[in-house]
């Protein structure tokens, strides 16, 4: 579990997840806001963008014909988008979030480790970082038997 600030009330809220926006009440309050929102639009015969819909790229301006519900620029752009706009927000997410340690593994122990991962539903750095957990807490412990 992961500790989380939610974005609309301000409380610390635990999710499993990598990313969460909001707390489960505004979460439910949230998805209730869209549903009325997407609802007036489809009444007012407003634009709802959908698969096979003309939109503009947002990265070039162009006119293209959307090919997914979350497409916001061309195919041609979207190799150059993806770069710009997942680049920065992972690093700076990083960098404020976690302390790099680099662990070398023996030679085909690294696919063992992935697989394991994915057998129990996680990362190879959550496995990682709750292995160096329990030595530290291993370590402390030895530490204050001998004295």
């Amino acid at each position: 579990m992961k500790t989380f600030i939610c974005k609309k009330c301000g409380k610390e809220f635990e999710s499993p997840g990598n990313y969460a926006y909001y707390c489960v009440d505004c979460r439910a309050k949230r998805q209730t806001e869209r549903t009325r929102e997407y609802k007036a639009k489809k009444k007012n015969n407003e634009a709802i963008k959908g698969v096979g819909q003309a939109d503009i790229c947002k990265f070039c301006g162009k006119a293209y014909i959307r090919t997914s519900g979350n497409q916001k620029v061309c195919d041609n752009c979207r190799e150059e988008y993806n770069k710009k706009s997942n680049q920065k927000p992972h690093d700076n997410y990083v960098s404020r979030n976690y302390d790099v340690v680099k662990v070398y593994v023996k030679k085909g122990e690294r696919a063992k480790l992935k697989e394991f991962a994915a057998q129990c539903h996680t990362s190879v750095n959550e496995i990682v970082n709750y292995g160096i957990s329990l030595a530290v807490k291993e370590f402390s412990k030895s530490i204050k038997e001998e004295k």
